[in-house]
């Protein structure tokens, strides 16, 4: 998937979880993508499909973690997470707490920067590592 793919994939999550207030699985996530994928004019139409579920699988376990999980996967404490990406901690306090939510836009750019859907990991959706 290409930076266009992954930004309608972004926007697909959002609108659908949005519109079925939280019950769009990852199923129906993953079938979206490859519809919309499926009909992009060819040559751009042909992908690997075990590439396209595993940067599926690794962007859906991004979009659904919490900013506690995302810290805990750095592996810093809050404080030097807050201090190693700029951000106040007070605000990273309020993400982690779930009192305000993170925008979705600033996971995705701490996913990039700690590298969770550009390279393999295995993750669980308990937060815990496999």
């Amino acid at each position: 998937m290409d930076d266009k793919d992954i930004e309608y994939a972004v926007k697909l999550y959002q609108n659908q979880k949005k519109s079925k207030t939280g019950d769009y699985s990852y199923e129906e996530f993953a079938y979206d993508i490859r519809e919309h994928l499926s009909r992009r004019p060819s040559p751009y139409n042909s992908y690997d499909p075990i590439s396209l579920m595993s940067q599926t699988s690794r962007l859906w376990k991004l979009l659904e973690m919490s900013m506690r999980e995302l810290v805990e996967y750095s592996k810093l404490d809050m404080a030097k997470f807050s201090r190693r990406f700029c951000i106040p901690y007070r605000t990273l306090q309020a993400w982690c707490d779930g009192t305000n939510p993170c925008p979705i836009y600033i996971k995705m750019m701490l996913g990039e920067i700690l590298q969770m859907y550009t390279r393999v990991i295995r993750f669980d959706m308990n937060g815990g590592r496999l």
